[in-house]
């Protein structure tokens, strides 16, 4: 909203006053002469005229420099919120690097525990093989030794 608006609005009701005192109704003349009497009325008009006026503009200016004063305390406030609005912005980028920060550096940590996951259940696979070909390994020595073992008895 244009700042001069509420200045407008605030002037705006007084302007009507300001233009009916600064034209006064003269009395009409009923002849071509003026007489000192028609001049002494005139002279009173005008003064009643320039002292409505003179009230009417220190209303008017008492209405603009309230508007001023108003307008100049919603723009130093304004100008508090857009600070303190601007603060928590700042605080909330802050926040996001860190999260992104920590996201990072999170994603490095499982991928650490998958490759310690992967290699652990590589020497298990291995470590059961070697395990398997050793009793295999057993079991067919000892079926050799009970095959000797039979053959040496029936002999």
């Amino acid at each position: 909203m244009p700042a001069w608006l509420p200045v407008l609005k605030a002037a705006l009701p007084y302007i009507g006053n300001i233009v009916a005192a600064a034209i006064p109704a003269f009395t009409s003349r009923k002849g071509q002469e003026a007489s000192a009497e028609l001049v002494t009325r005139q002279i009173a008009e005008l003064q009643e005229a320039v002292t409505g006026n003179a009230e009417a503009v220190k209303v008017l200016a008492a209405q603009v420099e309230k508007t001023i004063t108003a307008l100049a305390a919603g723009e130093a406030e304004l100008a508090q919120r857009e600070t303190i609005l601007q603060q928590a912005l700042d605080r909330c980028e802050n926040t996001a690097t860190l999260a992104q920060a920590q996201l990072t550096k999170l994603e490095g940590v499982a991928a650490a525990w998958q490759k310690r996951t992967d290699e652990f259940e590589q020497q298990c696979e291995q470590q059961w093989i070697g395990a398997w070909r050793r009793d295999l390994s057993v079991t067919a020595i000892a079926l050799l030794a009970l095959a000797a073992a039979i053959v040496a008895l029936l002999r």
